[in-house]
This record gives C-alpha cells, structure tokens and sequence, in this order.
C-alpha cells in the first residue's frame, strides 16, 4: 500500500472514529407516525400511507458501499460460522439485512455501523502495516475481534468504542440470521403450525365410560375434512 492510500485510509478511519462516538449515545429510533389511514398494497396486504412512502425510498435506496459490505459479511460470518448441516451469516441475506435496517432506522443504525466500519479497518492498517480489514488472514481479523468481542471487559478502554460497534453488529446477524427462513430451520421452530388430532383415546374414553355419538364422530376427527369451514343448520346441528 502506497503512502497516499495509507492516509486515506488514516483519515477515513479518523472520520469514522468520530462518527462512531457520536452514535453509540443514547439514540432512541424514530417515533411511528400515527392516525393514517390503511392502504393496501402488492406483497404487503395492508400498509399505511407512511409506511407505502417509507417502502418505496428504502427499495430506491442504497447506504454501504461494496467495501462496507464486505467487512459486514465477514464479521457475520465470524460470529455465525454455520455448520456441516448449517447455513453460515451471509448465506442467508444478513447483508442485505443490514442495508434494509440502515435505510430503516438511519438515524439509529448508520453512524455506529458506518463509524464502526472505519474504526475496524483504521485499527486493521494500524496493526497489520495498512492493510484493510477484508485484506487480514483469519487469525488477524480474530486478533481485533477478540478485542471488542466482549462490551464489559472494553469498558474504559481504547476499545469501548469499537465494542460498542461490534455489539451491534452482533444484535443485528443474529435477528437476521435468526429471523431468515435458513435461520429458522435451524431452530426447528414449528410455531403455529396445525396439527391432526384424531380425537381422545379409546383407552381414556374408557377409563371415563365416555363414547363419541356415531352420529358426530366422523364430523369431528375426520381429517379428510379439516379444511372444510364448519356449518350449522337452523337449529344450530353441525352439517359438515
């Protein structure tokens, strides 16, 4: 690296120093308008006029640069490796995931994440003679990490700063990662899903001297007939 990329890089990170402190204040996310009146939409079901011109300047939108989003992806990739069975960080769209959430809460999420981003990579040439932070070996990048991994420990140090950057990037993989349909899968989470219930046991009926009226059994555990929307007749017998 030359003398005038290696003071670019110096000023970029100085500037992103800089950026980071003022965001890891206390920054509250932007307050939701309200009393709008419902609107539908393609893709959406129902939005709000707000949320329609709020949707339309994120999809129009860009806020990192491929550089940016490259060290993002590496420090996902970092804090969710994936497995032989699952999914790394960027194989289920955590850096679009970033971007979405930068253009959603802006004034919460891009000065610390863009600040942060300069602070990694002035501490990466400060380290590893001007090199930028996509441009370390594993066990480099692992060096800085191990560094800001821990927000506690950073506290009162040179490191707090870029701790605090870290946690959120940490905040944010694992919502995306965890929140993407790979991520879910990974947790087996079945959450609402219907299930087949064939009615109480014979064995419990029994104990109880309870039996099922033929005449309503197979309306009530037929599965054959478990999307069919229940009817009634005038004197409120169940039909289907």
């Amino acid at each position: 690296m030359n003398r005038r990329s290696t003071l670019k890089n110096l000023l970029a990170g100085a500037a992103g120093a800089a950026l980071l402190s003022k965001a890891t204040s206390c920054e509250a996310p932007p307050a939701v308008e309200a009393g709008a009146v419902e609107t539908e939409t393609a893709g959406y079901g129902m939005r709000f006029p707000h949320e329609i011109k709020h949707d339309e300047r994120i999809a129009a939108d860009a806020f990192f640069t491929d550089a940016e989003k490259k060290d993002l992806g590496i420090l996902a990739d970092i804090i969710t490796p994936g497995t032989a069975t699952e999914p790394k960080a960027t194989d289920t769209g955590v850096v679009d995931f970033f971007e979405f959430m930068a253009l959603d809460l802006p004034d919460y999420h891009q000065g610390i994440l863009r600040g942060g981003l300069g602070w990694l990579n002035i501490e990466a040439g400060k380290r590893f003679a001007g090199r930028y932070f996509a441009e370390l070996t594993d066990a480099e990048r692992i060096q800085i990490v191990e560094d800001i991994a821990y927000p506690e420990e950073a506290k009162g140090t040179e490191f707090e700063a870029g701790a605090a950057f870290f946690d959120r990037v940490r905040y944010l993989t694992l919502t995306g990662y965890f929140t993407s349909k790979e991520g879910i899968k990974t947790l087996d989470y079945q959450g609402n899903s219907p299930n087949v219930w064939d009615g109480v046991p014979q064995e419990v009926l029994d104990k109880h001297g309870l039996a099922y009226d033929p005449k309503y059994l197979p309306l009530y555990v037929d599965q054959s007939k478990r999307d069919i929307q229940a009817e009634w007749d005038d004197d409120m017998n169940l039909i289907t």
